[in-house]
């Protein structure tokens, strides 16, 4: 019975083991797979040269859009710097069936929710600024928020209105944007006859405040006349 040399069945295993060898063995393999699917892989190049047509196109016409949208809100502040708000309006509600969902969106939003309270459509001020008000992260849909909250109260809505600053004192890391959310809120609660919550919430400024900050004394005051007005 004949022997296997042992070095032979070293070098065959060393051999399989070749990188070079793997790699030549892969590529053959692929080119067979290639040639019996030439098919398949025209239909995905096709496929792939779509998509990238596609992401270029879609890259072009969004910065087309932007372009087009900034010219726009441009023209609208002119015609707001010439005093014209009904022309204002009417570019601007254009411009939201436009470009709603670019980046000068909230932007349209409050200068055209701002109009409309200029006006006296408190109305139509909550529709156009109720999508800044409902979470506000932004300094724009903060001031959207601040105006969507004037204008609950000119429709006297008076819980919705302090539920908006009280959303934005909590949300806000601006100290004058929360002073100023809470007083709001406090003077609502007042107005309201609930003397102790306004209370509440002018404390909540003063326990925010620098001891020599130069407006604290006018909360301190607030909070003794509530105080006295609850035990006359």
């Amino acid at each position: 019975m004949s022997q296997r040399h042992p070095g032979a069945r070293r070098t065959h295993q060393e051999h399989d083991n070749d990188p070079d060898d793997i790699f030549l063995a892969r590529v053959l393999n692929f080119g067979k797979w290639a040639g019996a699917n030439q098919q398949l892989l025209t239909v995905m190049g096709v496929v792939a040269l779509i998509l990238i047509a596609g992401v270029v196109y879609y890259g072009n016409f969004k910065e087309t859009q932007l372009e087009q949208a900034s010219a726009q809100l441009a023209a609208v502040h002119d015609a707001i710097a010439i005093q014209d708000s009904e022309g204002a309006k009417n570019e601007l509600v254009t411009f939201l069936q436009n470009f709603g969902g670019t980046a000068y969106e909230g932007e349209a939003r409050l200068l055209l929710g701002d109009l409309y309270l200029q006006s006296d459509d408190a109305q139509q001020a909550m529709v156009v600024l109720e999508p800044l008000g409902a979470s506000p992260r932004d300094p724009i849909e903060f001031q959207g928020a601040a105006l969507l909250g004037i204008a609950y109260e000119q429709e006297n809505q008076w819980s919705e209105a302090e539920a908006i600053y009280l959303r934005i004192a909590d949300r806000s890391d601006l100290d004058f944007q929360v002073r100023d959310a809470l007083r709001s809120a406090a003077r609502i609660r007042a107005e309201r006859g609930d003397a102790a919550g306004a209370i509440e919430l002018y404390e909540r400024v003063l326990s925010e405040m620098e001891e020599n900050a130069a407006d604290r004394g006018v909360f301190e005051m607030r909070i003794q006349e509530l105080m006295t007005a609850a035990t006359t």
